[in-house]
């Protein structure tokens, strides 16, 4: 009787792990965030806009410009350095990068390389658009497993950390 009881705990144990593999696992890993902007080529100026994902900081002049990663550009009045204030945003869908140089910003837009003047801060200016200058970016910066990109959910503008159920994309 003791034989046939450990014989069959021995199976069913065996059963379990089998059915474990079976089983889709979740595993941690990264999802594109898509953009919900129908139109991803606008730069749109506001006034201010809350710093949700700070990226570059870039010092110009007497202005700091953060970038808001994914989303655009903060610039703030740095003439009191302990206080900086913001005076307007360049919204930029999927911008995570930029330089200045000569009241100019390049930004990334995605593919697109925009072009806004900043001679005056409070109002920027887009000035030009070169198309197609980055590579559409199909997978996150970081190694691992990801939610492969679907084209047709929209254009990514990041990623996030995510549970994902039997990725399929690895870098």
């Amino acid at each position: 009787m003791k034989k046939t009881g450990k014989i069959f705990s021995l199976l069913f144990a065996l059963a379990v792990l089998v059915a474990c593999k079976d089983k889709q696992e979740l595993e941690e890993g990264w999802k594109p965030i898509y953009s919900e902007e129908t139109d991803t080529k606008t730069v749109e100026v506001k006034k201010n806009e809350p710093l949700e994902n700070p990226g570059r900081i870039f010092v110009y002049e007497n202005y700091l410009l953060v970038n808001d990663q994914g989303k655009g550009i903060h610039i703030y009045d740095n003439t009191n350095s302990s206080n900086p204030s913001e005076i307007s945003f360049i919204a930029i869908p999927g911008n995570f990068d930029f330089s200045v140089r000569a009241d100019k910003i390049y930004a990334d837009n995605i593919a697109d390389l925009v072009i806004v003047d900043i001679s005056n801060p409070e109002t920027p200016t887009y000035i030009n658009r070169i198309e197609n200058i980055f590579q559409y970016q199909v997978f996150p910066d970081e190694f691992g497993a990801f939610e492969c990109v679907d084209e047709s959910k929209g254009a990514v503008i990041g990623w996030e950390r995510a549970m994902l159920d039997n990725p399929k994309c690895f870098r």
